[in-house]
């Protein structure tokens, strides 16, 4: 076997062999990493409205909600939530569709007082898993 046959095998093999993990990189489901500041005094009202309401109505906007956790930060607390989506098309209609509901319009505003902010600044980012990530739910 000649050197450039042997370098062109090798080419090919390697190609092969991480093809599939590129593919799930590329091609896999989007996640998007939301972050609440919360407002310490209005946290349960906060959580209540996110656990009794958003999350129903999320999920029947096709909504994937994967985790939720409480953190903090400078000694702040957060509300911290992953969602998956199969595409990035998806995740616009159906964010699309959940600001335009209705029944979440109404509970928004029956919730939001002036004088006790529910929710301070929002950090939103949508990610992809590298192709050496381990397996993820």
């Amino acid at each position: 076997m000649t050197m450039t046959r042997m370098a062109l095998g090798l080419a090919m093999a390697a190609t092969l062999a991480t093809a599939p993990t590129r593919a799930r990189a590329e091609d896999g489901p989007l996640y998007q990493l939301r972050v609440y500041a919360l407002h310490e005094a209005s946290r349960p009202v906060f959580h209540s409205r996110f656990r009794d309401h958003a999350m129903r109505i999320m999920k029947r906007h096709g909504f994937d909600i994967v985790a939720t956790w409480e953190a903090r930060r400078d000694g702040k607390p957060e509300f911290v939530y992953l969602l998956r989506w199969p595409d990035e098309a998806t995740q616009k209609a159906c964010w699309a569709a959940f600001m335009a509901d209705s029944e979440w319009i109404a509970i928004k505003k029956a919730t939001l007082s002036p004088d006790a902010p529910i929710m301070g600044e929002i950090e939103d980012r949508t990610m992809r898993l590298t192709d050496y990530s381990p397996p993820f739910r």
